[in-house]
């Protein structure tokens, strides 16, 4: 995946990459100025604090089974992580489960779209064919954002206060589709 680098609204340089290993401790420091509110919506309940094993589940993963992306802006010659999103194969290998997490004061935004559109595009790389995802039922942000990206919301059957959003996901494109067209296009033209 190649990074996505734009402004937001304010001017901030923001970056949209990979995940890395060395994003640890940046991480850790990031999750730590969660509101208990943010921190309650993506882990089920209001975690007090972030153990280094937790840290680094979320940033040392096994590639072939797992994706995770960040968003980072530039301070002081750091790039401080600021929302991120990942998904998990299933072990049925057809489904991944997906999760998203901005910071308080990025909320609102647009960067759960810009990483919900990335996470939904490498998993239909990927080739799986459907992506499912846990919601807090108060959580109508999350919900919104699930259901402008074609996720379907359903109740879960073991818990009312949790949401269950699933889409099918796109049949990626072979990628001799798009250089054959572009050979017939430029054929077209030179005669």
């Amino acid at each position: 995946m190649k990074p996505q680098h734009w402004r937001s609204a304010d001017g901030t340089r923001l970056t949209l990459r990979p995940m890395l290993k060395s994003d640890a401790p940046l991480v850790k420091e990031s999750l730590g100025r969660l509101s208990s509110e943010t921190r309650r919506n993506r882990f089920f309940s209001a975690v007090r604090e972030f153990s280094d094993e937790t840290v680094r589940r979320l940033t040392d993963f096994d590639l072939a089974s797992e994706f995770a992306v960040v968003v980072v802006r530039p301070d002081r010659g750091r790039e401080i992580p600021i929302a991120g999103g990942r998904f998990v194969h299933c072990a049925d290998g057809r489904r991944c489960e997906f999760s998203v997490l901005i910071g308080d004061p990025w909320q609102g935004q647009g960067l759960g779209h810009r990483i919900l559109r990335t996470l939904i595009r490498e998993a239909a790389r990927r080739g799986l064919h459907q992506m499912d995802g846990y919601v807090l039922a108060d959580n109508r942000a999350m919900l919104k954002l699930a259901r402008a990206h074609g996720f379907m919301v359903d109740t879960s059957n073991e818990d009312a206060g949790v949401r269950i959003v699933s889409r099918d996901l796109p049949r990626p494109t072979p990628a001799i589709w798009p250089r054959l067209f572009r050979k017939l296009l430029k054929f077209g033209r030179n005669p």
